[in-house]
């Protein structure tokens, strides 16, 4: 079934804001309290609400052409591409309805305006998209129809065994879902991560680091204020999502979005006289907020189509030795597996430009755990802050004494996972110091001569006067011999030629020349 567009929705009557079950006032700790539920946070519009669209959208309209995302220019062949879908973010409805007073009122629209403020405000900015809300019984749960949903509400997310399926699939396939507690309710935040932790138990919801692509894709929000009074999460915005591959597939947004987006703030002192404590951001955060996630899920949805693909990955059979090469990958703590598909892509191109004999299934070890004598090669990239552990460091110093490579790489650029990266190596090997490799070395003339390099748009604006289009590769001696590799700049993504939005790296094909001489060093060495 087609999602119902907004224009064909009745206006709310204005009525008075009311409270059900008000016998409990939450602490400001923001924890439950004895006796509360989460009918408590169940809230009524406080104003009329008059859904319309935006002047100048109508159904069926077309956007005319793909904006440019900042960092992620658009060829010119993809701007000549017709343009699909029209829908960029659905209002999900979901839970039931209840009755307060004699009025009828719904959990998941308790901000009725916020969508139609997204959208206008995404169209000021070229989105061309129009507002549109779907019951979950009647989503498609297709991201190339509905790129991203919003799931809202104060009470707890409950959905049937077969809506928990296909979301997975939905966010799997390429799709994004934004969660907000739109009064800031601990029972709609929580039970929001646990569905999610327990719907990809792959992964797990990570704080967003300030550099993140989300904080920066149209603004730079770097401060955030908040309706809740005083300075909260150190003046900081703070967002929760969980990982797929190098995407967020999942946000949760723990302080209230939808009356932000919607300019209804007003609520809020009537929720406090009530005896409750609402948490939400201010107006200003919440609309800059809403202003970067269109190109977000814009450009990311494209590195969902590309990284959702199937690729070849898992244990070789260690029953049969082999004497090709075999791209081993540690999985860590750290959101380890930051660009599927990524490995395959260099691997093609090593087999195509060397004589070396290639194994093109990606393999993942546990330091821990795995035999890893097995794989003289081994990658280490991420996203996020990891710590070693003990038993994980003896293997890496066991593995690089013994004539094994270590290659880590900083998937995006982030700082968060450079900060762990040059700690955890420098616990690993306190011995050994990382230093910049000259452009002389051995690594950069192997198999490629790499002379110059291309940068991503972000990197070259940010440090491009600094790099001079040099490549940035760091190195340590472990066992008398170059054998741990860094770079600070996201070589894997450009394996995958993928636009990366905002990424930190090398654009394809600098980062795929680059890639195969790190191998064949290693293989020669």
């Amino acid at each position: 079934m087609t999602p119902s567009k907004l224009s064909g929705l009745k206006p709310f009557s204005s009525f008075l804001l009311t409270v059900a079950l008000l016998a409990f006032k939450l602490p400001s700790s923001g924890q439950k309290g004895k006796g509360a539920s989460s009918d408590d946070w169940f809230i009524k519009s406080a104003k009329d609400r008059k859904e319309q669209l935006q002047q100048g959208i109508k159904g069926g309209e077309k956007r005319d052409i793909i904006p440019s995302v900042p960092g992620m220019p658009i060829p010119q062949t993809d701007r000549l591409k017709p343009p699909s879908p029209d829908f960029l973010l659905a209002k999900v409805k979901w839970g039931k309805a209840a009755t307060i007073g004699d009025e009828l009122t719904q959990d998941w629209n308790l901000a009725p305006n916020d969508m139609l403020e997204f959208h206008k405000k995404a169209r000021s900015k070229g989105f061309k998209y129009m507002p549109t809300q779907t019951a979950i019984q009647d989503f498609s749960f297709n991201p190339a129809l509905m790129p991203a949903i919003l799931l809202g509400g104060v009470r707890e997310l409950n959905f049937s065994p077969e809506a928990i399926n296909r979301l997975r699939k939905y966010v799997l396939d390429g799709g994004m879902i934004v969660c907000d507690s739109v009064y800031g309710s601990p029972w709609f935040y929580e039970s929001a991560k646990k569905l999610f932790d327990d719907m990809f138990p792959e992964s797990r919801f990570r704080k967003l680091p300030p550099d993140h692509p989300l904080f920066h894709m149209v603004v730079d929000i770097d401060t955030a204020s908040y309706h809740c009074g005083g300075e909260k999460e150190g003046g900081k915005p703070f967002m929760e999502g969980l990982y797929i591959g190098s995407r967020i597939g999942v946000l949760v947004s723990k302080y209230g979005l939808g009356c932000g987006l919607a300019g209804e703030m007003d609520v809020f002192a009537k929720l406090e006289t009530k005896g409750l404590n609402p948490k939400a951001y201010s107006e200003k955060t919440a609309r800059l907020i809403g202003e970067n996630l269109a190109p977000y899920i814009i450009g990311y949805g494209r590195v969902g189509e590309a990284e959702g693909k199937a690729e070849l990955f898992g244990k070789l059979d260690e029953n049969a030795p082999t004497s090709e090469f075999i791209f081993a990958q540690v999985k860590h703590e750290g959101a380890w597996n930051a660009h599927p598909g990524a490995a395959r892509q260099l691997l093609m191109q090593l087999e195509k430009d060397s004589a070396i004999p290639v194994n093109l299934k990606r393999v993942s070890v546990d330091l821990a755990r795995d035999d890893i004598s097995a794989y003289p090669f081994l990658f280490f990239t991420g996203l996020d802050n990891f710590v070693l552990t003990g038993k994980q460091i003896d293997a890496l110093q066991k593995h690089l004494n013994s004539g094994g490579t270590l290659v880590v790489n900083n998937a995006l650029g982030l700082a968060t996972f450079h900060q762990a990266a040059v700690r955890e190596m420098k616990r690993a090997f306190p011995q050994s110091d990382l230093a910049l490799l000259p452009q002389s070395h051995e690594i950069f003339r192997n198999l490629n001569s790499i002379q110059r390099v291309k940068y991503t748009p972000t990197l070259m604006k940010d440090k491009g006067e600094q790099l001079q289009g040099r490549p940035v590769l760091f190195g340590a001696k472990v066992g008398g011999r170059l054998s741990l590799l860094y770079s600070p700049y996201d070589l894997e993504g450009g394996w995958n030629e993928v636009r990366y939005p905002l990424s930190r790296g090398y654009q394809s094909a600098s980062a795929k020349q680059l890639g195969c001489n790190i191998i064949m060093y290693a293989m020669e060495h």
